[in-house]
């Protein structure tokens, strides 16, 4: 009989940080149809970063979200970073239209910073250490 490690079962926290960049997903896919549609419907090359942007934080994230059960330690530190790009940038769009604030900062991005939690709780550590294949 072969030795076989059942897999522990996802903690409740990381369910949540899973559901909650689907959810960023979406709305990042909404948003690129309404910057695709803008452009198209103007030829305003003012939207075209703003569409790389939206677009690309959509498929790296959904990316990132697909390969969630291989539960690797780069994976957890890459949706971190990514989460933390996502906020940079909402903080540059800010501070380039006069809008900072710490509200906008904080609730702005209240998504991106409850995944960060999420994802920084011990419980989360535990599960993405995946264990190695032994003998390898």
């Amino acid at each position: 009989m072969a030795n076989s490690v059942e897999a522990p079962p996802m903690p409740v926290t990381l369910r949540a940080a899973r559901v909650l960049i689907t959810i960023q997903v979406a709305f990042s896919l909404v948003g690129t149809g309404l910057m695709l549609a803008f452009f198209f419907s103007s030829f305003r090359w003012q939207y075209l970063p703003g569409l790389a942007y939206v677009a690309g934080s959509a498929a790296i994230l959904g990316w990132l979200l697909s390969r969630w059960m291989s539960r690797r330690v780069h994976l957890r530190w890459s949706i971190v970073a990514m989460q933390l790009v996502m906020v940079c940038a909402s903080v540059v769009d800010d501070a380039v239209f006069s809008t900072i604030g710490w509200r906008s900062v904080v609730f702005g991005n209240v998504l991106a910073w409850t995944v960060v939690v999420l994802l920084l709780l011990p419980s989360a550590g535990r599960w993405f250490d995946k264990p190695r294949a032994q003998g390898a």
